[in-house]
């Protein structure tokens, strides 16, 4: 029985009789279920009558409501599938799609074709349609408000719960009252009674047998469901998953059912590992339904993992990873693969097509055909002058071998790459076992934009925990959507029995954030992925609630605490060796007093705890300094493979909250044991070099160290010794004896004053050879008292000054020169990071919005775009220019050294050939591998020039990581790429739940001020800003808030009301434009880099902590007409070719 439609007038909400004729005739030539002979239905009438009932409602449930929508002459064909809300309307004035039945009537399952939020529906029909009568329309009533009865349940047929979608709140054209079936009309009945009759007359002239379909009595139903609910009510909900798999088996065995029996979960066919049921349904949802035929799927099947195997393996299909860029809702996501694909990108149109992959997921990809394939804007790439960064590139150990000394790899200064440590084996077995390891590199274009379609998903690396919120009540709901706070993830059904546990979030659905856990498998007949909550996080609007969902959704799903496993390979105190063992180790004592004394001090934020660098200098006469960097020496307190050591990779990073620090370590190490306070003697890591005033290194040591912190300086106090107006009482000088604080202050002065000079000139020569300067101004938040949870008093933008300079000039140096330390005897196995060149053809809506102003922005180079925005550094948007430039950037990546054949290693923004992580190990575990890497590389440095030394020819020089006291720490390639992935992800996370802390406490700033403003009975609190206009999308566009340094996206078609302009705005999307309509036919044209004052203040009627970013209206006379409007923004063609579908394609 294919679906049918029933059409409802939208100016009367009534349903047609002329439409549903068709449907019951066809409803009625379809095979009925039949009832045992003799028995009587519970309204009396008998068994060998019509089953007009059943009839209706199984064709009714198995056929969609359609919507009207004037999308071109003649009708639509598609069908509005049920997925629990409607659209919002079709943008026409046209009221939203309505169902015929409510919310608990069950319909079928959505067609094969998933439809985009919001979609429109379907051609209006012929106003000469006539009214269904009234007798028709109670009986669907009646019908909608009570459940089949026993004798009409199919068990071959009888859908799985999950297999059915319920109807969301304000779907139903009549309310959930129950209503008595009243006689059908004669023309309904005699209609169902001839085509019965003629149907039965033609099967007997044809001689074919019917087949009786197994019945269900009530009695034994009703017996079954009393069986359930006292197992349920034995067992409890814990339980309740087990009791389903064993009822599935008795249905079964008892009715007959060769599907795989009503409770069976669905199948997910091709992935492998432990499969999650399908979340528990009552018998009265699942068991009393009408008989239901085949459907058809909302989602194709999945390949088995072997036909994947093969078809990779033959190169009809292809392995990457999946990127939604943004929303989970949008048309399109990429499938990515970098490595084997040379940075090509496949294009997946549609949720269809995506075929219920998640953001992270690895698929297989089967490559549509070329006809099908987009053409795309030619990439402008970026020239490099001659002052451009140089491409350092390590071969491989064997094909160096095979060179001529000469020709090998050498780093940047012409130094030669030493090759004696031996290739190291890999550890990876999950690499060594991948049967695709072998698989043929696919050859891709990169002059068309390939499209394909997920056919199986290979891995499940998806976020599978997320806090949520209720999109509605739970009130006679059997499936309760949520909405995840990751956009990147679609909405999420949770079956109605799992809030049971949770009596605060039945009363109150959406009052409260969730913690919940996706199940493993997405049924391929389920528009939405299921899950099961795990807990509730608390009460939404909460500081703390708010923050912990910020964390947990940005894969923070921990606290700063750490289990005991962890904690007992802390030391109680900081180990510091004897003179002897500090020999052994060659372990250098800087302390003062000793031979290698260094006057070592500290400049961090004022309210910085973890102090994980220090910085000495010593002026040697001459026009020559000694300086160093000592770094907190975190790799001995970490061992190795310990619990400590995988919690600290799990986490990659500490997460900077407006509030509060989640470390990566335990708060023992980070602030006491590792931070370099002036408590203490600490172990460091320490690169020395002696140079000149400008920074000319004429010598170099790098080496593990004992140091003692003399100070700790604020930026602040840094700043004032720089500028000259330094407060020695503005210090923190306590644990200095009263005797030695003149002269503590005066090394003090003398130390910053000479780092200055020299990071003055480095910075210079640096930013000479193409470096680029973007920091932006931050938002710092001021309290009354900052340990509490108490709302800002205020806010204020911090800016970098010389001081900051100072620290990152040195911290820069330093990490670049452990880089090639590193590169020098560690070559394939180090971790790098670099930044690519952005593609030129980013720019070229900022390029364009500049030249109107007579303005040049040039990108052929780092040096050209780094000397233009110093051209432009007085232009009053240069807060918005270089948001806008960063945004064109690529990001910064870590990687294995190895890969340095795949992509170049150099970093683009500080225009340096080689460039790693070195002096954060205390918050970044991409430091820590970089610091025992180093200390690998320094003894196979000592080992190598100790061969040497006795006359051991270079060539014949190999060393093992076993020849070496450290050489365990050293990792495979595979392993090391993997660490660098896992940062990468980490460090996008933090950074998001940063920028997502700051909007938090800026809405509670405002919503502070809102509620002492309506305390005093004054006008509601507005701030005024001034915002620029940084992208245009078909849907929404971005503005960049200067003077709050935040980017926020407003929507073109006005639909929070929140903007004054009327209906929707007119764009061009492509060229970064668009006319927003003020009044009836006047528009506004803007364009990138255009400027408006914008209203800020508290969104009280938001369900969430938000805040209202409106744009003021422009002076009338800068206002423009509709044609020259239309001029400015064109109409985009109707994609009405053959082929064409939603979201582009043919």
């Amino acid at each position: 029985l294919q679906p049918r439609k029933v059409t409802v007038k939208e100016n009367q909400g009534k349903i047609h009789e002329k439409s549903v004729m068709s449907m019951v005739r066809q409803a009625a030539e379809s095979p009925v279920t039949p009832i045992a002979h003799g028995a009587h239905t519970p309204t009396g009438r008998r068994d060998d009558e019509p089953n007009v009932m059943d009839m209706l409602a199984k064709a009714v449930s198995l056929s969609p409501i359609t919507v009207p929508e004037n999308t071109g002459a003649g009708r639509g064909r598609g069908v509005v599938s049920n997925r629990g809300s409607a659209p919002s309307g079709n943008g026409r004035g046209q009221p939203p799609p309505v169902s015929v039945f409510p919310d608990s009537f069950p319909t079928a399952p959505p067609t094969a074709q998933p439809r985009a939020e919001g979609r429109r529906g379907h051609p209006s029909p012929p106003s000469d349609d006539k009214p269904m009568s009234s007798d028709v329309v109670s009986i669907l009533k009646g019908r909608a408000s009570h459940p089949a009865q026993p004798h009409s349940v199919s068990p071959q047929s009888a859908p799985h719960p999950a297999d059915r979608q319920t109807g969301g709140k304000g779907h139903s054209a009549f309310p959930h009252t129950p209503s008595e079936e009243k006689p059908m009309s004669d023309n309904v009945l005699s209609i169902l009674k001839g085509v019965s009759e003629k149907k039965a007359q033609n099967q007997k002239q044809a001689g074919t047998p019917s087949v009786p379909t197994p019945t269900i009595h009530a009695q034994a139903v009703h017996q079954h469901q009393h069986q359930h609910q006292q197992h349920h009510q034995h067992h409890g909900h814990k339980g309740h998953e087990a009791h389903h798999a064993h009822h599935g088996q008795h249905h079964q065995g008892h009715h007959g059912n060769q599907h795989g029996g009503m409770y069976q979960p669905l199948q997910h066919q091709g992935n492998h590992g432990p499969k999650w049921p399908e979340s528990p349904a009552t018998p009265a949802d699942s068991a009393l339904t009408p008989s239901t035929p085949a459907q058809r799927e909302s989602f194709t099947p999945y390949i088995t993992r072997e036909e994947a195997i093969e078809g990779v393996m033959s190169g009809k299909y292809v392995r990457g990873t999946v990127a939604i860029n943004k929303k989970y809702s949008s048309a399109i996501c990429f499938v990515r693969n970098a490595k084997q694909w040379n940075d090509v990108d496949i294009l997946i149109e549609g949720k269809t097509d995506r075929n219920r992959a998640f953001n992270g997921d690895v698929v297989i990809v089967e490559i549509k055909p070329e006809e099908e394939w987009k053409s795309k804007d030619k990439e402008k790439p970026t020239n490099h002058d001659a002052a451009a960064v140089t491409s350092v590139h390590i071969r491989s150990r064997e094909e160096d071998m095979k060179l001529p000394k000469d020709q090998r790899s050498k780093l940047p200064d012409n130094r030669p790459v030493c090759r004696a440590l031996a290739v190291l084996q890999s550890r990876n077995k999950q690499a060594e076992e991948d049967p695709l390891a072998d698989a043929p590199k696919p050859n891709l274009s990169k002059d068309m934009l390939i499209t394909g379609r997920i056919v199986h998903i290979w891995k499940q690396d998806h976020q599978t925990k997320h806090v949520a919120r209720a999109l509605g009540p739970a009130e006679r709901k059997t499936w309760i959507r949520f909405a995840s706070y990751d956009d990147k993830y679609p909405h999420i059904e949770v079956h109605r029995n799992d809030l049971k546990e949770f009596q605060p979030l039945l009363e109150n659905t959406e009052g409260f954030l969730v913690y919940l856990e996706l199940m493993r498998e997405w049924g391929d007949k389920r528009f939405f992925p299921q899950a099961r909550i795990l807990k509730l996080l608390g009460a939404a609007d909460q500081v703390e609630v708010e923050s912990r969902a910020i964390l947990v959704q940005n894969g923070t799903d921990y606290t700063d605490e750490f289990d005991e496993e962890c904690m007992k390979v802390i030391p109680d105190k900081v180990p510091i060796p004897s003179e002897a063992e500090l020999l052994k180790e060659g372990r250098r004592d800087m302390r003062l007093g000793a031979k290698h004394e260094r006057f070592v001090c500290t400049i961090d934020p004022a309210t910085a705890r973890d102090l994980d660098d220090a910085l000495s200098c010593h002026d040697l006469g001459g026009g020559h300094y000694r300086v160093s960097v000592h770094i907190a020496d975190v790799c001995t307190f970490v061992p190795f493979g310990s619990a400590l050591d995988q919690e600290a990779l799990k986490r990659a990073t500490s997460v900077y909250l407006v509030q509060k620090v989640i470390p990566m370590l335990p708060r023992k190490l980070c602030e006491e044991h590792c931070s370099l306070n002036t408590l203490g003697d600490k172990l460091a890591f320490t690169v020395e070099w002696v140079m000149d005033a400008k920074g000319n290194i004429t010598s170099e040591w790098m080496g593990q160290t004992v140091i003692r912190n003399q100070c700790k300086l604020a930026y602040e106090n840094a700043q004032s010794i720089i500028d000259g107006n330094f407060d020695p009482n503005s210090i923190d000088l306590a644990h200095i004896s009263p005797s030695r604080r003149a002269w503590t202050v005066e090394r003090i002065k003398e130390s910053v004053k000479g780092l200055w000079k020299i990071a003055e000139h480095i910075r210079a020569a640096r930013h000479a050879r193409g470096a680029l300067s973007l920091n932006q101004a931050k938002m710092y938040f001021d309290f009354e008292d900052y340990n509490s949870n108490m709302a800002p008093k205020g806010w204020h933008m911090h800016e970098t000054a010389e001081a900051n300079w100072l620290v990152e000039e040195f911290m820069v140096l330093a990490n670049a020169r452990v880089t090639e330390k590193c590169i020098e005897y560690c070559p394939e196995v180090s971790l790098a990071r670099y930044h690519s060149p952005p593609d030129a053809s980013r720019f070229e809506s900022l390029i364009k919005a500049l030249g109107e102003q007579g303005l040049k922005l040039n990108v052929g180079s780092g040096k050209a775009l780094s000397t233009s925005l110093d051209n432009i550094s007085k232009h009053p948007q240069i807060e918005a220019i270089r948001a806008l430039t960063i945004r064109c950037m690529m990001l910064a990546k870590y990687c294995c050294t190895s890969e340095s054949a795949d992509h170049s290693l150099s970093h683009f923004a500080l225009n340096l050939p080689l460039y790693t992580h070195f002096t954060s190990p205390i918050r970044r575990y991409a430091d820590l591998v970089v610091h025992r890497v180093l200390k690998v590389a320094l003894e196979i440095e000592a080992l190598v020039k100790r061969k040497l030394r006795e006359g051991v020819a270079e060539e014949d020089i190999v060393v093992t990581p076993d020849d070496v006291p450290s050489g365990y720490l050293l990792l495979p390639e595979a392993d090391v790429t993997e660490i660098a992935l896992r940062c990468n992800t980490r460090k996008e996370e933090a950074r998001k739940a940063s920028d997502q802390s700051i909007v938090l406490y800026y809405c509670l700033y405002l919503q502070s001020l809102y509620k002492r403003w309506e305390a005093d009975g004054r006008t509601e609190y507005k701030e005024r800003h001034k915002a620029t206009l940084t992208k245009v999308q078909e849907k929404s566009f971005n503005i960049f808030v200067e003077s709050l340094g935040l980017d926020r996206e407003l929507f073109h078609d006005n639909g929070h009301k929140d903007q004054r302009w009327l209906g929707t705005n007119k764009k061009n999307a492509k060229q970064g434009s668009m006319c927003i309509q003020w009044e009836e036919g006047l528009f506004e044209e803007a364009s990138v880099l255009h400027r408006w004052d914008v209203l800020v203040w508290y969104k009280k009627e938001s369900k969430n902590l938000d805040f209202v970013c409106q744009i003021c209206p422009p002076d009338r006379s800068t206002l423009i007409s509709e044609k020259e409007a239309e001029a400015a923004c064109p109409p985009k063609l109707p994609t009405g070719e053959k082929g064409d579908r939603k979201g582009g394609g043919k």
